[in-house]
Parts: structure tokens; C-alpha cells; sequence
């Protein structure tokens, strides 16, 4: 019998973290991810991406058997980051696991190594391992290339967010990247560290003998890079689980990366260090703000791999004094990077670097072109391993009936499959989803998508949900990223139909913003046409409708409430009301790191999603145009706010400030201001069931329940 979709459906959903061959091929070493069920430890990042809550399994390539390498759910342990050594006898990992009294779950993340010879899983010592946050912050980001095992991308423990701290130099030796002693590891520190400090100032205060300040700076002000942010460099024997210290670096948490390349002889790591946050300048812009390279400083040099080796730091030439990125060893030895004079620069240069410090541009033709493949996969497939050398590739694929891992030979266009999980999803009811062609505003052809409950009746109109956000476009049914039954938690729309609503899905386009500099005033061009558009067809009741969205879908909400009163019922999910005063609000998270907090944020960078391009003190009008609060008279629809206190986007004062304006005008709003929640709204199940729940009461009561399915 089939069901509509639950929560606990979603839930229970299980993910390929990773899936990485074998150097001979034979065998595939696969994180999966638990579902998120009772007894796992959760508060570390969104649930859907948790690699605290993932175990290692290993897959015969050629018959599809598998067997679990570890069993982490008893512990609330995780293990992920699978990296193979390069005879293929042992895999390098990452994990939680509690050992020696450390608390159940884990207090920090270290190194481990399995032994394919004795099956055994051991750690590899007790000093924690940099790890880089994933979801939307890239906390102490790493970058490793090179070593045993060559390939020009970084060394990875996921699909393209999570850099692995290690790399293999030969079939026992890993250089590892390690914190100094009482450090804990990015991934459990982005949310834990709040806490933490919290609990540290409240003993200060109660003593009354230290100061409780938490210093930044700028300009003449500003305060030296302290000694806090520095990474230790150690190679590891796991055959003897000694390790020796190589080199102690400079590291910067917030943006950019700690790159770290291996010679091709293995005896040298070229270094480029991420030193800190550029000050920015009055009256300018940096350039390519986008791209975290061009808004820090970072300095190259060279260590050799042996103990206690010092940093041989290039004295730059003038016009590569801002290095940006690594790009490659060369045949005779050197290395080659980008780089800019200064920080007004919008271009880079190719330059080359030698162990004795020397620097010279690079010329043409120095390293090879990158050759492309054409991988034997669908365009919605993810690729998780490809092996040229085996003409194998690796690649998942999701839908309604559960994800598969499939193996790939391209030369003969034949796919295998490898494993299959989320067999629930097979039973599940998921009505029915429409393509809907309608005519935006001005005219321009555009597509929408609607989700219709199971067991939809043409001869009925639907209360609807319309899902926004400011800029998405919908292309078609296959592809688009809205409407996925994979879609975690809240954010799955399905979950909604499910409950009897028809969800409406339009395109939104915002043309150039740099044109086009209102999207405020053309957040509904390609809404109201969609609604109208599906109750001609005869689906929706015109006189119950619903809008939510999250992050900028929240800003849409709150600027179609201010445009009209066709909603009769709206929730804005972490959304932003003010724009100016988000130009420059701290990350809530960013506590403990002296005298740079204030550099943990980086909204000044998204300015341009509502077509601001200048500072607000330089465009006072332009920001208060684009901010819904500043039209927040207008709102006549009830309006549900809900917003995490630890959200990097956009502090609780943006949903705040729109709330106590509702508030004073006396309409009616509701305000869940989530504890130790992030942007996500998903680092708890309680805290996902709870806001799925307040949501469906919300349009339940101003929408009217929908009819129970037939």
C-alpha cells in the first residue's frame, strides 16, 4: 500500500557521502550517511550533510558485495573521508569515535586508519585534525594536493565542500594537517564554539577578575595576526603510528584556504598560506569579491618534509606581491601560481617560484592544457570517482524510488549497479508534478512547476503553497532543484503536497542586477502570473494562497507582502528585511577569535542579490528601496518569522526588526526564534520537526486545512 510522503520518510533518507575506487580498481570504499533518527549526536552542521553521522562500507567493483569497515550508529560515532594509501591496503579516515573518556559522540575529530590484511580500525593518536565546515561557511578550508597518489584536484572527503586534511606520500606515510593542543576540529567547533565561549564568559563574569572584552580593529587600529590560527604539519607512519612534526603554518579561518602541494619527488610541499582578511579601502570595492582569494592576503614559500623544517617564505616580486592560487609543479622543479600587485587589481598573472625564493613570470605553454573527458553518465547523475587509467567512472543517481550507486565503463557505454539505498521511498505516494508554461509580467515566456497531492481531483480547487525565491528559474521537470524528492528536511515540497496543498514552484528571473538595480520592485513579475496561470487552468483557489520561502526566499516573501494582500497567509524562513543593516552585521557565530570577528561575516559580498553595488552610506535611498522593512506599513497578511540565532546570512535582528514593526502597527505575526539554529534550520530533527509543524499550522489556520485525501 502506498503512503503519502512523511517526515519520517525524509528522514530516514541515506546519502552517499563519498565513493572513491580502489588504485587497482577492484574495490570501492563508500560513505554512507545514517538517517537522522534518536540516539545520534546532531548540532554540528545540517543534518543532511553531517559527516558525524556517516560509516565507511567496502564494495567488490566487479559482484556489488559489501561489508560495513565501521559501525559508528552504538556510539554516535561517524567515520568518512575515505582516502586509499597507494598499494591499496589501507584507507586513511576521519572520526568522532569517543575513546579513553572522551563523551559519547565524540569531542574532537581525529585521524584513523583501516588495515585490509587484519580488519582492523585504529586510531593514529589523539591530536585533532583540521577539518573545513561544510553548508555554506568554508571554515578553515584546506587544499592538499599532490603526493603517493597524483591527481590535479584537491584531495577530498566529499562531493566538491569538504577538503581532507591528509594525503598519502608513500604506502605508510601520511602528511597530515593537525591543530595545536585544546583546538577542536572545524566541523564541531563552527556551531560548538558559541556554547563554549558562552559558558567560558559566564565563569569570567562570576569571578570578576577578567575581562570579558572581545577586541577588533581597523585601520591603525587594527590588531595583529595572533599565533591562535596556525596549523601543525605532521607525517604519520601507520605502520608505527608515530608521528613527526614537520612544520608549524599560518592558517586563517574564514575565507580562502590552507593550499599545500607535494612535490612530484615527494621530498618538498610548496605552501600558500592564508594570512588574513584585506582591509578594505575607502571608496573601493575589492575586486572579484565573490571569490575568497581576492579578499585575503596570502604568502608562498616551501618546506621541506622533514622534521622541523622551517618555511622558506619567496620575497615576491612588486607585481606578484598578492599570490591568489597554486597551479602546478613544473618539469625543472618550480611551481607555478597566480598572483596580483595589489589589492586593486582585477587581474592576475602567471608567475613560476624556485626553492632558493626566486620569482619570474611564467610563459606560455609551460604546463599542458587539462584534457576533458566525456563521462558516460546522465546529466542529473552526481560523479563521485573518475578513473581514466581504469576507464571506469563512479556516479550516483537519485529519484523516487530510492539513489543507486552505478559503475561506468565510457568507452562501452555500460553501467552497473553497485548499491541501492532509501527503498522506502518506493511505497511512497508522490502525486503527481506539472510542467506550467505561463507569460511573466512583461510578457517573457516562462515555466513553473506545481506539485499536486496524491490522489488530486480535477474537479476540485487546492489551497496553495507558492515556494519563492528572488532569481531561481524553472527549466524543466527532470531538473529542477526545487521540486527533488531528495530535498532534505523542511525543503522538501513534496512534504507539503503530501498534506493535501498544491505547491506552486515559479521562475523568478531578476535579469542583470547590475542593470536592473530594484529586484525589490520585480520580486512578483513572475509570481502573480504563475498563480494566475494555474487558476485558469482551474487547480488553484484563487481566494487560499499561501507563500514561504527560506534565505532569499525569505527576503521574497517579505517583499511580496509589502507589494499586495493577495496572500492570505506567509512565512519567511531566515530571510533578510534590511538591507543596509545587513551590510554589515556580524556572523552570531563568531566569538573567540581575537581581534577578527567581524571578518567571519561576508554579506558586504552578497550586496549585488538585490542590485547594490555600493556601500549603503554611499547609496542610503537604493538600500532603503530594496529593504522590505522600509515598506513594512504595508502588510496586511498574517506572517509567520522564523529565523536561527546563530544564522551567518543574517542575524535573528533581521527577522526581528520586521517582526516588532508588525508588532507596532498591531497585525497580526508570529516570530520562533530558533536556539543554536543555523541558516539551514536544520541542525536539530526536534528543531525540523518543530518548524515543519508550526508551518502547516500556520497556513492550516489562515488557508483552511485541506480536504483529506479521498
Amino acid at each position: 500500500m502506498r503512503h503519502p510522503l512523511t517526515l519520517d520518510d525524509v528522514l530516514d533518507v541515506q546519502r552517499i557521502d563519498q565513493a572513491t575506487f580502489s588504485p587497482d580498481g577492484k574495490w570501492v570504499a563508500a560513505v554512507i550517511q545514517r538517517p537522522a533518527r534518536a540516539g545520534e549526536v546532531y548540532g554540528r552542521t545540517a543534518y543532511e550533510t553531517d559527516p558525524t553521522r556517516s560509516d565507511v562500507w567496502l564494495i567488490d567493483a566487479e559482484t556489488g558485495k559489501r561489508r560495513a569497515l565501521t559501525s559508528g550508529a552504538a556510539d554516535a560515532a561517524g567515520y568518512w573521508c575515505a582516502g586509499w594509501s597507494p598499494d591499496g591496503r589501507r584507507l586513511a579516515l576521519l572520526s568522532t569515535q569517543a575513546d579513553r573518556g572522551e563523551p559519547r559522540g565524540g569531542d574532537n575529530v581525529r585521524l584513523y586508519v583501516w588495515n585490509r590484511d587484519t580488519g582492523a580500525v585504529t586510531r593514529m593518536g589523539d591530536t585533532a585534525v583540521m577539518t573545513q565546515t561544510r553548508y555554506g561557511g568554508a571554515l578553515d578550508k584546506l587544499d592538499l594536493r599532490g603526493g603517493a597518489i597524483r591527481r590535479s584536484k584537491p584531495h577530498a572527503c566529499n562531493l566538491g565542500e569538504d577538503g581532507a586534511p591528509f594525503l598519502w606520500l608513500d604506502d605508510h606515510r601520511l602528511l597530515v594537517v593537525t591543530l595545536p593542543e585544546g583546538q577542536v576540529s572545524g566541523i564541531l567547533d563552527q556551531y560548538g564554539r558559541p556554547f563554549a565561549d558562552a559558558a567560558r564568559t559566564a565563569a569570567r563574569l562570576r569571578a570578576g577578575t577578567e575581562p570579558t572584552a572581545l577586541a577588533m580593529g581597523s585601520g591603525d587600529a587594527r590588531l595583529p595576526h595572533g599565533d591562535a590560527n596556525r596549523a601543525i604539519l605532521r607525517v604519520v607512519d601507520v605502520a608505527t603510528r608515530r608521528a613527526q612534526t614537520i612544520a608549524t603554518v599560518p592558517t586563517y579561518p574564514f575565507r580562502s584556504a590552507l593550499s599545500l602541494w607535494v612535490s612530484p619527488d615527494g621530498k618538498r610541499l610548496a605552501l600558500l598560506a592564508t594570512l588574513g582578511a584585506l582591509q578594505p579601502e575607502a571608496g573601493r570595492l575589492l575586486p572579484n569579491n565573490t571569490d575568497d582569494n581576492w579578499t585575503v592576503e596570502r604568502r608562498l614559500g616551501f618546506i621541506d618534509i622533514a622534521p622541523n623544517a622551517p618555511v622558506r617564505w619567496v620575497m615576491a616580486r612588486p607585481q606578484a606581491r598578492l599570490p591568489l592560487t597554486l597551479s602546478g609543479w613544473t618539469a625543472d622543479g618550480r611551481i607555478a601560481y597566480s598572483a596580483r600587485g595589489s589589492q586593486r587589481e582585477s587581474e592576475a598573472a602567471p608567475f613560476l617560484a624556485s626553492n632558493d625564493g626566486g620569482v619570474a613570470p611564467e610563459p606560455k605553454g609551460t604546463r599542458p592544457e587539462p584534457v576533458e573527458r566525456n563521462i558516460a553518465m546522465p546529466a542529473d547523475g552526481t560523479l563521485l570517482d573518475d578513473r581514466p587509467d581504469l576507464d571506469t567512472v563512479l556516479w550516483s543517481e537519485s529519484g523516487r524510488s530510492g539513489l543507486t550507486l552505478h559503475i561506468s565503463h565510457a568507452s562501452t557505454n555500460t553501467t552497473r549497479d553497485l548499491l541501492t539505498l532509501d527503498g522506502h521511498l518506493a511505497s511512497v505516494d508522490w502525486g503527481e508534478t506539472r510542467l506550467i508554461d505561463y507569460a511573466g509580467k512583461d510578457g517573457q515566456p516562462l515555466k513553473a512547476v506545481a506539485i499536486l497531492p496524491p490522489g488530486y481531483r480535477a474537479d476540485r480547487r487546492y489551497p496553495v503553497l507558492v515556494w519563492v525565491y528572488g532569481g531561481y528559474t524553472v527549466r524543466d521537470l527532470e531538473h529542477d532543484y526545487m521540486t527533488d524528492p531528495f530535498m532534505p528536511g523542511i525543503y522538501n515540497l513534496h512534504l507539503y503536497a503530501a498534506r493535501g496543498y498544491v505547491v506552486l514552484v515559479p521562475s523568478m528571473p531578476l535579469r542583470n542586477r547590475r542593470e536592473d538595480a530594484n529586484s525589490y520592485a520585480r520580486i512578483g513579475d513572475g509570481v502573480m502570473p504563475a498563480i494566475d496561470k494555474l487558476a485558469e487552468l482551474g487547480i488553484a483557489d484563487p481566494d487560499r494562497l499561501g507563500v514561504f520561502g527560506q534565505s532569499f526566499g525569505g527576503y521574497s516573501v517579505f517583499a511580496l507582502l509589502t507589494q499586495g494582500g493577495r496572500f492570505k497567509a506567509g512565512v519567511a524562513m531566515a530571510g533578510i528585511s534590511d538591507v543596509s543593516s545587513l551590510y554589515g552585521e556580524m556572523d552570531p557565530g563568531a566569538v573567540g577569535y581575537l581581534g577578527i570577528a567581524h571578518e567571519k561575516s561576508d554579506n558586504w559580498a552578497e550586496m549585488e542579490i538585490t542590485g547594490r553595488t555600493t556601500p549603503p552610506w554611499q547609496d542610503a535611498a537604493g538600500y532603503a528601496a530594496v529593504s522590505p522593512l522600509s515598506h513594512v506599513e504595508r502588510v496586511t497578511t498574517p506572517l509567520l518569522l522564523i529565523h536561527g540565532d546563530l544564522d551567518m546570512r543574517g542575524a535573528p535582528s533581521q527577522a526581528e526588526r520586521f517582526f516588532y514593526a508588525l508588532y507596532a502597527q498591531g497585525k497580526t505575526a508570529k516570530l520562533l526564534r530558533y536556539k543554536g539554529e543555523s541558516h539551514s534550520l536544520a541542525q536539530s530533527p526536534a528543531n525540523i520537526r518543530s518548524i515543519f509543524a508550526e508551518t502547516n499550522a500556520w497556513f492550516d489556520a489562515y488557508l483552511g486545512a485541506p480536504q483529506p485525501r479521498p
